[in-house]
C-alpha cells in the first residue's frame, strides 16, 4: 500500500516518513510535499503511481488540506485521507466530512494513532463491507434529518427488512473530546469504530454505525418478538462489552447512552434525542458512564426543584484572597450540583457565572482580564463533559485568580498607606482627621482604619503626632521659637499636651531638647 505525507513543518514529514513500522505494515512512502499545491502537481504527475493514502495536514500554506482532498478524491474517489490537524482546527475539519474523510488524527500525536488508522484502511478498504458502511451512512443521515417526512425516509431506504425490526440508539461519546481537542490530545474515532466492530461480531443482531462528532453512533436492530425487558438487558451488555474493551484498549475513555426501543428505524431522530440527553447525566456520574433514557427518566422524576445558585460566598472567598478556601468551596458546589441532580447544560451555565463572578470581582481590585483570556476559559469550560474534570479545572481557574487578587490587594494596601503618609506630611500643621483621609481617598472610614492599624502598628492618630513631634524636633533644633510656638507651628492646639507627648516619645521635655 502506497501513501503519501503532506505537512508544512519539515520535523513532522520526517518523523512520518521514518517510522519503521510501515515496512511491518507492507506500506511504503511514495512521496512527500510542503504544502497542498505542491503535493497536487507532484500527485497528478504520478499517473499510475496514485497513492492509496494521502496524509495531510489541514492548514498549509498556498494550498490548505481541505481542497487537496477535494481535487485529489474528484480525480481518485478511491484513494483514503486521514487529516492530521491541531486543536484550533476542529470547526475548519469539520468541512472534510463531506469528502469522506477517512479519520482525524490531532496533534501531537502518537505513533501508533497513526499507524492504527493506516492498519485498519488496509484491512478494509478492498472488504465488500466498505461500501456498505458508506450506505448506512447514508442512510443514518437521511433517517436524522427532520426536514424529510417519513414516506421520503421510507423511500430513501433499501432494506425493507429493517421495518420489521425494533431499534435501540446507542450514541458512544469520547469523554471530554471537545476538551482533547481544544488541548491538543490524541485521540482516533476510526479507531472506537474498529473497536465496536470487534464487539458487535459476538452478537447476532444486525447493526449500523456511523461516526458522530464526538465518537460514533450505532443502531441495533432487535426482533419485535425480544420482550422490551430483554431489549434493555442486550442493550446493556453491549455497551458494557464496548464499554470494557475501549476503555481498556484505547488512550482515551468513552461513555454511552442508550435510548429506549424504537418501534420504527423512523423514529431514529427520538433515538437520537434521547441516547444524548442521557450523556448530560454524564456530566454528574463521571467518566466511562453508561446511562439508559428508562433510568435517567427515573432519575428525572426523583430529582428536587432546582433552586437559583447564589454566587455571594464565591466573592467573598475571592476578596478573602486565600486560595485555601477555595476547595472547600467548590465542594460545596459540587454537592448542590449533585443534590439537585442538575444536567450537563445547568451547571456549565453555573460554571460560566462563576467565570463571570469572578472576573467582575477582579474588576473591583484593579485587575482587568484580557478578552483572550476569558473567552480562553469560557471554551475550556463549555468543553468538559465529566464533572470531576470540570471541578479541577476551575479549581485551578480560581486559585490563579485568587493569586493575582491576593497580590493586587497587598499592592493596594502598600499604595494606601503610601497615600496615607503623604497626607500627613502635606497637611500636619492642620486640624485634619482620618474620615478626611478616608474622603479624600474614596474608601471606607471603618476599612481605613484597620488596615492602617494592620500595615503599621499604630492608628492614624498616632502616626499624625509621630510626624508632628519628629517636625517639632527639627524646628527646636534649627529655630529660635519658644516650645509653645512650636507646638502651634506642628499643629498642636495645646502646648502643655505637646508637651507632654514630646517627653514621652523623646524622654526630654522641649526645652530640655532645645538646650
Amino acid at each position: 500500500m502506497n501513501i503519501y505525507v503532506v505537512d508544512d513543518e519539515k520535523a513532522v514529514r520526517d518523523y512520518i516518513v521514518s517510522l519503521p513500522e510501515w515496512e511491518n505494515l507492507g506500506c511504503k512512502i511514495i512521496g512527500q510535499a510542503a504544502d497542498g499545491l505542491e503535493a497536487y502537481e507532484d500527485l497528478i504527475e504520478m499517473k499510475e503511481r496514485i497513492p492509496d493514502i494521502l496524509i495531510s495536514d489541514i492548514r498549509m500554506p498556498v494550498m490548505d488540506g481541505i481542497e487537496l482532498s477535494r481535487r485529489m478524491l474528484e480525480k481518485f474517489p478511491e484513494m483514503k485521507v486521514i487529516f492530521l490537524t491541531a486543536y484550533s482546527e476542529f470547526n475548519y475539519a469539520k468541512q472534510a466530512v463531506k469528502l469522506g474523510v477517512s479519520d482525524f488524527i490531532t496533534k501531537p500525536f502518537h505513533e501508533s494513532e497513526l499507524l492504527d488508522s493506516v492498519k485498519w484502511i488496509k484491512e478494509h478498504r478492498l472488504d465488500r463491507q466498505n461500501a456498505e458502511l458508506i450506505r448506512q451512512e447514508e442512510w443514518i443521515q437521511t433517517l436524522l434529518n427532520s426536514e424529510l417526512s417519513e414516506q421520503s425516509k421510507s423511500e430513501a431506504l433499501s432494506q425493507p427488512e429493517l421495518f420489521m425490526k425494533s431499534a435501540v440508539f446507542l450514541s458512544i461519546e469520547i469523554d471530554n473530546v471537545d476538551f482533547l481537542d481544544y488541548t491538543g490530545k490524541p485521540f482516533s474515532k476510526l479507531t472506537l469504530r474498529e473497536k465496536i466492530f470487534e464487539v458487535m461480531s459476538f452478537y447476532p443482531f444486525p447493526y449500523w454505525s456511523t461516526l458522530s462528532q464526538s465518537g460514533v453512533y450505532l443502531i441495533l436492530f432487535i426482533p419485535f418478538s425480544l420482550p422490551n425487558e430483554e431489549t434493555a438487558h442486550e442493550a446493556m451488555d453491549v455497551a458494557r462489552r464496548i464499554l470494557e474493551t475501549s476503555n481498556e484498549s484505547l488512550g482515551f475513555s468513552v461513555s454511552i447512552g442508550i435510548s429506549d426501543r424504537l418501534n420504527s428505524i423512523l423514529e431514529l431522530g427520538r433515538g437520537l434525542e434521547e441516547a444524548k440527553s442521557c450523556l448530560d447525566y454524564r456530566m454528574l456520574i463521571g467518566r466511562k458512564s453508561i446511562i439508559a433514557y428508562q433510568a435517567m427518566k427515573s432519575l428525572q422524576e426523583k430529582k428536587r426543584v432546582q433552586t437559583e445558585i447564589n454566587h455571594t460566598e464565591l466573592v467573598e472567598v475571592l476578596r478573602k484572597g486565600e486560595s485555601a478556601l477555595i476547595p472547600e468551596y467548590l465542594k460545596k458546589m459540587n454537592r448542590v450540583f449533585m443534590r439537585e441532580g442538575l444536567n450537563k447544560k445547568r451547571i456549565l451555565e453555573e460554571c460560566m457565572e462563576m467565570v463571570t463572578v469572578t472576573g467582575k470581582t477582579m474588576i473591583a481590585f484593579g485587575l482587568q482580564p484580557s478578552p483572550e483570556e476569558t473567552l480562553a476559559v469560557r471554551k475550556s469550560v463549555l468543553s468538559f463533559t465529566i464533572l470531576s474534570d470540570l471541578m479541577q479545572f476551575m479549581e485551578q481557574f480560581l486559585e490563579r485568580s485568587v493569586a493575582d487578587i491576593k497580590s493586587a490587594k497587598q499592592k493596594s494596601s502598600v499604595n494606601l498607606i503610601d497615600h496615607v503618609t503623604q497626607f500627613i506630611e502635606r497637611r500636619y500643621m492642620e486640624d485634619i482627621t482620618l474620615q478626611m483621609l478616608a474622603e479624600e481617598l474614596f474608601i471606607n472610614y471603618s476599612y481605613l482604619s484597620r488596615l492602617i492599624k494592620k500595615e503599621t502598628g499604630q492608628n492614624f492618630r498616632d502616626l499624625l503626632w509621630s510626624y508632628r513631634i519628629e517636625m517639632a524636633k527639627i524646628k527646636l533644633s534649627t529655630t529660635s521659637l519658644k516650645h509653645y510656638e512650636v507646638a502651634y507651628a506642628v499643629g498642636f492646639k495645646d502646648p502643655a499636651h505637646f508637651s507632654q507627648l514630646f517627653k514621652k516619645l523623646t524622654g526630654k521635655s522641649p526645652g530640655e531638647y532645645k538646650a
